[in-house]
């Protein structure tokens, strides 16, 4: 049996500041460390990911890496699980009273994990443990800043309401993000079940459930995290963990999501009043632009307006030749012409012989 032969690397990691709850661990691509380089892509955080689920146990966060020394190692957090970000192996972390009270205090600052690396290709393999530090190993990565700068700028990273996402969702206003986030795994749940029952009886295809990861088949649940129908449990759990962590992409796609559900609402209310006659053709424009900007007012307008608009006289059968006072009224107020409706509205001229 082939042995492969790992290296192990403690490395840089986060500023923690504000205490997360939901960090960056690991960055994807290649990584420049003091401790030697090596390469992350998203197949070794796949098996990472794995290998963490297979063991079923939390990863220490110790202080100044501890457990790779013979001596005693108190945890300051726990790692509870992994998630593939787009740029990084996500952790959602659960802190100790001290480990909290270090990082509130700004005594610890970064984040350092510890990861197996294959001697063969280089490549990251298994997550080991992570540290509190002072003393990064990596550079150039993240918000990560050199343990020798004499200065240290913080960015407060952009959050999204949740309020897009409650509205989208069809939850109640004050929705809280733990309900929020249950209702969204209800759907992912709900899809996994179908995109599995979706797989049965496809001969000679792969079943996407053998590596660990799920298709998912419910398109509203892809629509609103702005994923492609190919999407897997997996991506969405990421995508997820990011909305939780603030991600101005996720917000931008909510927001466009928003815009297009707004203008479909204002087709439907628009829509629904020339069907009742209370509103003309040459209107349209006028009642999508009222209808968007105040949906509520539009509504109640349209509620009391009059019937203006005839029903059932927008075609015209053979035998009706002759136009009503009413009728003709209306046409000229549209700007119709006699001439033009004898041309395109059916109406034949009385002079014609047979």
């Amino acid at each position: 049996m082939k042995k492969t032969e790992l290296t192990v690397r403690p490395l840089s990691g986060i500023d923690l500041s504000g205490v997360p709850e939901v960090i960056r661990v690991l960055p994807k691509g290649h990584v420049s460390s003091t401790k030697g380089d090596f390469e992350v892509d998203d197949r070794d955080i796949a098996g990472i990911i794995r290998q963490f689920k297979a063991r079923r146990l939390d990863l220490v966060i110790d202080y100044e890496h501890q457990t790779l020394s013979d001596v005693q190692a108190p945890a300051a957090g726990w790692i509870k699980d992994l998630y593939p970000g787009e740029d990084a192996l996500m952790a959602r972390v659960e802190w100790t009273k001290k480990g909290r009270e270090y990082i509130a205090n700004k005594e610890y600052r970064y984040l350092s994990p510890v990861v197996l690396v294959k001697k063969a290709d280089q490549h990251a393999a298994v997550f080991h443990s992570a540290a509190l530090t002072n003393t990064p190993a990596i550079t150039g990565m993240f918000a990560i800043i050199n343990s020798d700068a004499l200065s240290i700028e913080e960015e407060e990273e952009p959050r999204m309401e949740l309020s897009a996402l409650i509205q989208l969702l069809g939850l109640e206003e004050g929705t809280t993000e733990e309900d929020v986030l249950k209702r969204i795994k209800e759907l992912v749940q709900q899809a996994g079940k179908e995109g599995q029952d979706g797989q049965e009886g496809q001969d000679g295809k792969e079943d996407p459930a053998k590596d660990g990861t799920q298709l998912v088949a419910n398109k509203t649940v892809l629509d609103l995290l702005g994923l492609p129908a190919t999407a897997r449990t997996e991506d969405v759990t990421a995508r997820i963990m990011a909305f939780k962590a603030g991600n101005p992409a996720l917000r931008q796609r909510v927001e466009e999501l928003e815009k297009q559900a707004a203008s479909q609402k204002a087709q439907e209310l628009v829509g629904l009043a020339m069907k009742d006659g209370k509103l003309s053709p040459a209107q349209k424009e006028w009642a999508v632009a009222y209808a968007l900007s105040d949906p509520k007012g539009f509504a109640a307008f349209m509620e009391k307006a009059p019937v203006v608009v005839p029903m059932g006289k927008t075609a015209f059968a053979a035998d009706e030749r002759k136009q009503t006072e009413v009728d003709w009224k209306i046409l000229k107020n549209q700007g119709v012409t006699e001439e033009d409706l004898k041309k395109y509205g059916g109406m034949e001229d009385d002079t014609d012989g047979e």
